[in-house]
């Protein structure tokens, strides 16, 4: 089997793998009901901004749409399709070995292409219409994000190497930032109609960050690293369907002898009761367990950011009791989720004690969670407001 064949038949396995994956949460009635008549609305509504530019759309910064296309740019990994039998058979043969990962890398640019171009489809009408932008000064701008796609490849690949959380964390928010301040730039070079340096940086980006990332995965020694990326990429479905559902979420297997918060166990309440105990213990495990609090705040952040985005009133008020209601429920699943697990909850889930610290709790989660929301919208209202938008 020469590398092509390799290449494809992995692939398509994938391809498979992801389907299955899909077809496990979305049965034909959820592809027809729901799935289907949202393509066709989203559709009309996209139609309808090429005929008249929505009333949202005006006073809004071209700042905004730039920086959605720089998010873009970000989102995307190196996909090598590696498998861990390969460390057995293909290592003996290196040169399969290596026109593999190239195959892969060059198809990893290709669905970042991909991805770029649909995000510059759904801004065409308001860059074309309101943004005035003209055919070549998209095309500049196309051609520099994938080039910035590209860098971002090798930029979280030599990131992902890095053991601490925090540092990993750290360095990509503040590598965003700057590749955010300085895209500005290259803007402000095409504003003036100067197409031939974007073209030129872009260039040299490209190129640079294509010979940087294939001499990263020319390297044997970083066998298990490939492989293990790989897995996590063929997975990243399957996490988020575990994430968005704690009753089938597995716990996280804790390596550590003690924890990074609570570690002398120290009690939060100066008031000792048993409502008051549970409640500590619930805090207490969702504080250690990455996945659990992870799942918190992403609710919180996908809400918060479709409440900036959607500009009518109503439609907010309704994200925000949908969202009421959506965390109640996903805190008292992820509370019995708890109960199951740790046996000395276990051994008084019938008391009346765990019921009331189970509302109480609850009840707690939810108004942090509804502060955090209300106030980085009051934020982003405000400083809409001081920007004119």
């Amino acid at each position: 089997m020469n590398s092509r064949k390799l290449f494809f038949s992995r692939l398509i396995k994938n391809w498979r793998y992801q389907w299955n994956v899909f077809r496990s949460i979305a049965d034909w009635t959820v592809i027809i009901y729901i799935l289907v008549p949202a393509v066709i609305f989203c559709g009309i509504i996209y139609r309808s901004w090429w005929i008249e530019l929505p009333v949202w759309i005006h006073n809004i910064p071209f700042f905004i749409p730039f920086f959605f296309l720089a998010v873009l740019a970000w989102i995307g990994h190196i996909r090598t399709y590696l498998v861990e039998a390969d460390k057995v058979f293909l290592v003996k043969q290196l040169d399969l070995l290596w026109k593999l990962k190239i195959l892969s890398y060059c198809n990893s640019l290709f669905w970042q292409i991909l991805v770029m171009g649909a995000g510059f489809l759904c801004l065409l009408p308001f860059l074309l219409q309101y943004y005035l932008l003209s055919w070549q000064e998209i095309l500049v701008l196309f051609v520099y994000f994938n080039a910035l796609q590209s860098c971002f490849l090798l930029l979280k690949y030599h990131i992902r190497k890095i053991a601490s959380i925090f540092q990993k964390s750290f360095i990509m928010f503040f590598l965003f930032l700057i590749c955010i301040w300085s895209s500005q730039w290259i803007y402000r070079i095409v504003a003036n109609q100067y197409y031939v340096p974007v073209y030129v940086i872009s260039g040299i980006i490209l190129i640079l960050s294509i010979f940087f990332s294939l001499k990263a995965l020319r390297k044997i020694g970083s066998l298990d690293l490939h492989i293990e990326m790989e897995q996590e990429r063929k997975t990243s479905m399957v996490q988020f369907i575990y994430l968005a559902a704690p009753e089938i979420e597995k716990p996280v297997i804790m390596n550590r002898k003690r924890p990074r918060t609570f570690k002398n166990s120290k009690r939060i309440f100066k008031k000792r009761t048993p409502s008051n105990g549970f409640i500590e213990l619930f805090i207490k495990i969702i504080l250690r367990n990455s996945s659990y609090l992870y799942g918190y705040f992403m609710l919180i952040n996908s809400t918060t950011w479709a409440m900036i985005i959607v500009p009518p009133l109503w439609l907010k008020i309704i994200i925000f009791i949908g969202f009421s209601i959506m965390m109640y429920g996903w805190l008292i699943s992820l509370w019995n989720k708890v109960c199951q697990y740790h046996p000395l909850m276990k051994k008084y889930m019938e008391s009346d004690d765990f019921f009331s610290a189970r509302k109480k709790g609850v009840m707690v989660m939810i108004a942090l969670a509804l502060g955090i929301v209300f106030f980085f919208n009051y934020v982003a209202w405000y400083v809409m407001k001081m920007v004119g938008v």
